[in-house]
């Protein structure tokens, strides 16, 4: 009889330590979300980090009792799809969440989610080719119930740019990220919504070097936080985000909300009782969680805020081998896992001085996003017009390289861009990719403000040379008009025609003598005979 009194007591034990931990979460009741993450674009460079974001938001929501209807690259029916399924299945939950990673973009004030198979290269492709972020608030379910709505979707986005090349300039504009959202409606409720942004209205969002971007990786670490206010999380995220990022990236968020909403557990884990230690055997195995070896939930909150700060795999390991069954066990095995999906990167091993000598590893150096080879769609993808060719020619004008700033990106200028990724170690392709051009923009900035201050000044100069000197033309002489009255006198009494003058007579060598005989010639310096002759 003792010993199944023995039995029960301990079962009735167990579930007493159960109930603090599982208690808040039983009390949220039925909480639905969907996540998506949108990385292989078809008619856009792809985007590291949203699929990987993607699954680590859900694993974190799964872990706190959410029903997660998860896609990654979806297509357009594939998003459909996915909203039909979220909008019917938390129709009647008391908590819906949206995570969307992935490009967005705003029209007119309103934005617009894009699918992986979107080409927007006419105004009428909006409608017909993305997902309206209305269509998103649309599917939240009714009052009383809380709607969320995450969007790290604030990034770079080529799509926009070719679209806004096809908008009648009158009517539709684009803007740079996402346009904010206005939830202070009256028809809101007393549940409420609360819309997050990874930046800023208008702002880019950042990839970051890791496996997922700095928003969610922020995100992922407090959203989910025991005892953390769903507002009070994005607080702190703002922060770190903002810190990481030296103040480039700002998330923020707009609530109207009705009440407190936690994502985690309401109430902190109270620390567990301090057991005995046990004495450690050869064979011992690592400590089972935070309550069993006596740390306390603080401890392990430390060790998960440092490991995901540093995110590397040498810090997940760490706070697995403390704390294998943790609250963020699973977390870290996922971080693990897509930290091993990155390329290999060797690291060398800290070690004592006295053996560092002997074991030590080269590091290797991770490959740069710029370092990928250009093509002519990831150049169309940077959106340069007429003005933005004559700007990158002009920057390779800069620093050395022979072409003409015509605006045409001819052979010369191919030569000169390829001689460009030469030097700086990149694939020579002749074609530049968004990341090559932002680098080169980086490096001759301080060149082309020479360049340009050197043409300016010489500009004077030239036009002065190529204007040929002209001489000088005499006036005119000015032809009056002669009177009326005079051309009709002149009329009436013409003037005689003037008399030819006479043309004076040659003088001749000889002259005429008369005589007896008759006449005859004799030179002109001579006199005719006196006796009979008479002189002519």
């Amino acid at each position: 009889m003792r010993f199944w009194v023995a039995i029960v007591g301990f079962f009735l034990l167990t579930a007493a330590d159960l109930l603090p931990q599982h208690g808040a979460l039983a009390a949220q009741g039925n909480r639905v979300a969907l996540v998506i993450g949108n990385s292989k674009y078809v008619y856009a460079p792809a985007l590291p980090n949203p699929a990987s974001d993607a699954r680590l938001m859900a694993d974190v929501l799964r872990k706190v009792g959410f029903n997660v209807i998860e896609g990654v690259d979806l297509d357009y029916a594939g998003m459909r799809d996915r909203l039909n399924k979220f909008t019917e299945a938390s129709y009647d939950a008391d908590t819906a969440l949206i995570y969307y990673a992935g490009h967005g973009l705003q029209v007119n004030g309103k934005n617009y989610l894009i699918p992986v198979d979107a080409e927007l290269t006419a105004p009428a492709h909006l409608k017909t080719r993305t997902v309206q972020m209305d269509e998103l608030l649309a599917a939240l379910p009714p009052d009383p119930a809380v709607g969320i709505v995450i969007l790290d979707a604030c990034r770079d986005n080529p799509l926009a740019r070719t679209l806004a090349a096809s908008l009648p300039k009158s009517r539709s504009t684009t803007a740079p990220g996402l346009a904010p959202i206005d939830v202070s409606g009256s028809d809101v409720g007393t549940g409420g919504v609360l819309i997050a942004f990874a930046t800023d209205p208008g702002a880019v969002s950042y990839d970051g070097g890791g496996a997922n971007s700095p928003y969610t990786t922020s995100l992922a670490r407090h959203i989910a936080e025991p005892g953390v206010e769903l507002q009070s999380a994005l607080t702190r995220v703002r922060g770190e985000v903002t810190a990481e990022t030296n103040g480039k990236q700002r998330p923020w968020h707009n609530a109207s909300l009705g009440r407190e909403v936690f994502i985690g557990p309401q109430t902190a884990l109270p620390p567990a009782p301090v057991q005995p230690a046990a004495q450690p055997s050869a064979t011992a195995a690592p400590a089972e969680s935070a309550s069993s070896d006596g740390r306390g939930w603080e401890i392990e909150q430390r060790v998960w805020d440092e490991a995901s700060k540093r995110n590397t795999l040498a810090h997940y390991e760490a706070y697995l081998q403390q704390f294998p069954n943790g609250a963020f066990a699973d977390l870290a095995r996922l971080n693990i896992d897509q930290l091993k999906k990155q390329p290999a990167t060797v690291v060398a091993n800290v070690q004592s001085e006295t053996s560092r000598s002997a074991t030590a590893v080269e590091p290797t150096a991770a490959p740069k996003p710029e370092t990928d080879a250009g093509t002519e769609l990831t150049e169309s993808a940077i959106g340069l017009d007429r003005q933005g060719k004559v700007d990158l020619q002009e920057r390779l004008l800069a620093i050395g390289y022979d072409l003409d700033a015509d605006g045409d990106l001819g052979a010369k200028t191919r030569r000169a861009i390829g001689q460009w990724q030469e030097a700086n170690g990149l694939p020579t392709t002749t074609f530049l990719t968004p990341k090559q051009y932002a680098r080169l923009k980086l490096d001759t900035d301080d060149a082309l403000r020479t360049y340009r201050a050197k043409q300016a000044s010489e500009a004077p100069a030239k036009k002065q040379e190529s204007v040929a000197p002209q001489r000088p033309q005499k006036p005119q002489p000015v032809v009056r008009a002669r009177p009326r009255r005079q051309d009709q006198r002149e009329a009436a009494n013409p003037r005689p025609a003037p008399k030819p003058r006479a043309t004076p007579a040659r003088k001749s060598a000889y002259h005429m003598c008369s005589g007896i005989d008759g006449t005859f010639q004799i030179p002109a310096e001579q006199r005719c005979p006196l006796s009979g002759y008479a002189n002519h």
